[in-house]
């Protein structure tokens, strides 16, 4: 049963997740959307440029031909169909399917564009083909004798082939001249005279030349997309977007291609990003996707929503709403509500990012939380915005103490009293440190759990992989005696440190 308000709504979910690059997603919403309206030739296409993209080219050819079979005269459906037979390395049908999508729309540029790609790459593997003639040529004594007989032989060859594709592409030109309405010419005209003066940096005598353009050829977008980056230098953003907006909310009285639209949005999205206007930028460089997915438009997507998360971020940095959920976030760590705590101290994070206390606060509440990990990654923020910061070097100590990382920990503490001689925590930390990693490398007890842990450290790894410590761990089972011989190569002592802290080396 046809449900054409469903389908019309998965198409438009398939084609946000298309936008997005979850490909696979935006398959599910155009077969799921087909199932509801099996007879829509849009969702057909969709579904091909899906698949095309997802690198499946098989699917995204089955789809393209019952796109062309529900609608033989629309040209995308040989768009989408050459471009699954090119990626399926299928040139000499790409190429047959754009020239049929050309009977129906002449003057379409996405297929020309297209045609003009595999005609590339057939000259290319053409050129392939003649080397390796070539090549076989210099093998074989015979045919290489020829050669040298006719010394000009693979220059004519080459020369040959060249020439024929320097007189296609004339061919097509031509073609293309002739087929030009008068219209067409002189608004050609008139759009060739405003881009030298655009160069030139005249804009309001580029502006009248376009204006002209439109008079006579009213219905070409590109005079207004040319037109709206007038205004653009002229940082008149108003009349650039109603310029776009003119042609984008009539497109379809105009001759428009899906690349000529895709590049007036992007346009329009360029607009609104200089008025940090960021949603509607964004907006429209997601429609331009839909008309023309290319990766230089993703790419401005992505570095707008980076840039719009980043001032979002600045503006939100106040230090005094960020004092305030400290001090609320330091009441509720009083009163054991450790998860609240968190809560305001995240808040307070994100209204002064560069205060330290906050994050060795917020390590605090992870700490009473038992989230260890995420609790060090503070810390080590806290020490790199304030590298003096001796309470935070407690807390990493602390923290390294309770993972087990007892070497680490010793190196924490031993920093807070490079800084502080006389704090008492680091002293205490330090000697608790001495005292565990002595009472373990004496016990006949071994703990997997912390070797295990100690072994995933590069620091860890990377002594066990030296040669040289394999070979001094191997005396040292055989004859622990010597460690007091190795003891005196202050390299060695420190490997071998890190190792007894880590509970791989027992001393007896």
């Amino acid at each position: 049963m046809v449900n054409q308000a469903e389908a019309l709504r998965l198409k438009d979910l398939g084609n946000k997740s298309f936008q997005s690059g979850k490909f696979d997603e935006a398959v599910k919403y155009f077969q799921d959307a087909i199932k509801n309206n099996p007879s829509d030739h849009v969702l057909y296409s969709n579904l091909s440029g899906a698949y095309a993209s997802l690198g499946r080219y098989y699917e995204a050819l089955e789809n393209a031909k019952t796109c062309i079979s529900l609608k033989k005269d629309w040209a995308k459906g040989y768009i989408r169909k050459g471009c699954a037979e090119h990626g399926l390395r299928q040139l000499d049908n790409a190429e047959k399917s754009y020239l049929e999508g050309l009977k129906y729309d002449p003057n379409n540029k996405s297929l020309n564009d297209s045609l003009k790609a595999v005609r590339n790459e057939l000259s290319q593997e053409n050129m392939e083909y003649i080397n390796q003639i070539n090549n076989i040529i210099e093998n074989d004594p015979t045919l290489k004798s020829y050669k040298e007989e006719n010394a000009n032989y693979a220059n004519e060859l080459q020369k040959k082939k060249e020439e024929e594709e320097k007189e296609r592409k004339r061919k097509e030109e031509e073609e293309k001249r002739k087929n030009r309405t008068p219209e067409e010419i002189k608004g050609e005209e008139h759009k060739l005279k405003g881009n030298e003066l655009y160069k030139q940096k005249k804009f309001e005598e580029a502006l009248k030349e376009y204006d002209e353009a439109i008079k006579v050829n009213p219905k070409d977008i590109m005079y207004y997309y040319n037109k709206a980056a007038v205004y653009i230098e002229m940082k008149s953003y108003d009349k650039a977007i109603e310029t776009c907006l003119h042609v984008l909310e009539n497109r379809y009285d105009f001759k428009a291609e899906f690349t000529q639209v895709a590049k007036l949005y992007n346009r329009l999205a360029i607009c609104y990003t200089n008025i940090k206007d960021y949603n509607k930028a964004i907006e429209a460089y997601q429609k331009s996707l839909v008309e023309d997915n290319t990766r230089a438009t993703r790419n401005a997507l992505k570095e707008l929503e980076r840039k719009k998360e980043k001032e979002e971020r600045e503006a939100y940095i106040d230090p005094v709403k960020a004092e305030e959920h400290k001090n609320k976030g330091n009441e509720y760590f009083k009163n054991n509500d450790y998860p609240n705590a968190k809560k305001e101290y995240d808040e307070a994070i994100k209204r002064n990012p560069k205060d330290a206390k906050l994050y060795s606060n917020r390590a605090a509440a992870l700490t009473k939380l038992i989230e260890y990990p995420s609790a060090l990654e503070d810390v080590i923020k806290a020490i790199e915005l304030e590298p003096t910061f001796v309470k935070a070097h407690i807390r990493k100590g602390n923290l390294h103490f309770l993972m087990k990382d007892y070497y680490k920990a010793l190196q924490a503490y031993n920093k807070g009293l490079e800084l502080d001689p006389n704090n008492k925590e680091c002293t205490e930390g330090y000697q608790r440190c001495v005292f565990k990693i002595d009472e373990m490398s004496k016990s006949e007890k071994i703990d997997e759990e912390q070797v295990q842990k100690s072994m995933s450290d590069p620091e860890i790894q990377q002594i066990m992989s030296d040669p040289q410590f394999q070979m001094i761990l191997m005396k040292l089972n055989e004859s622990p005696h010597l460690i007091t011989e190795y003891i005196k190569d202050p390299k060695i002592f420190n490997g071998l440190q890190k190792l007894i802290a880590a509970g791989i080396l027992k001393v007896r």
